[in-house]
């Protein structure tokens, strides 16, 4: 009888534990915690309120600089609002899409090529503002048309309204001079 009762009990352990659903462990995030209020030392001037944005906007400037490259101003433009502001180092514009395209066209006839190496972009939204801004981090090189490379590093800020590009602000930072040998 000993025999059977351990042959008993050793198949109903494992059909139990075969039974059994394993629980996935519970994982917990920061979001779970109550959080404390932050005072900021500072007060933006902007919403700090933001969402993941449709990335369909991001295509668009992503497409406009493509045009740019391409040196196609105006195919460039082609997203851009009836009127625009446009900052840049040294630069600001507020005016027609036309003036800005003329402006833009001139300065690109000086550049032979131009290629974009992006590190990364975002498409953030902002709710309470229906605003949605595109950022872009890249690097520009362009050699001009007497055979001068040149390169800076971008940060700009796109704001898309109503389907259209309504303000462009590129921010650079120019490369340090490389070091002079010394003789």
């Amino acid at each position: 009888m000993k025999p059977f009762f351990l042959v008993a009990a050793f198949c109903t352990v494992v059909f139990v534990g075969c039974q059994s659903e394993s629980k996935p462990a519970v994982v917990k995030s920061d979001t779970a915690v109550a959080k404390e209020p932050i005072i900021y030392p500072f007060t933006p001037k902007y919403s700090l309120n933001w969402q993941p944005g449709d990335e369909k906007n991001a295509l668009m400037v992503l497409n406009c600089l493509k045009h740019y490259v391409d040196g196609d101003v105006k195919g460039a433009l082609t997203n851009f609002a009836d009127t625009v502001v446009f900052y840049s180092d040294g630069f600001h514009f507020q005016g027609s899409k036309d003036s800005l395209e003329t402006i833009i066209s001139a300065e690109r006839k000086e550049q032979a090529s131009v290629s974009k190496n992006f590190d990364t972009w975002a498409t953030l939204y902002y709710p309470d503002k229906d605003d949605t801004w595109v950022t872009l981090w890249y690097t520009e090189t362009w050699t001009d048309k007497k055979g001068k490379t040149d390169s800076l590093n971008y940060v700009d800020d796109v704001l898309i309204k109503n389907g259209k590009i309504r303000e462009y602000d590129e921010k650079v930072r120019h490369f340090p001079p490389p070091p002079v040998a010394k003789k």
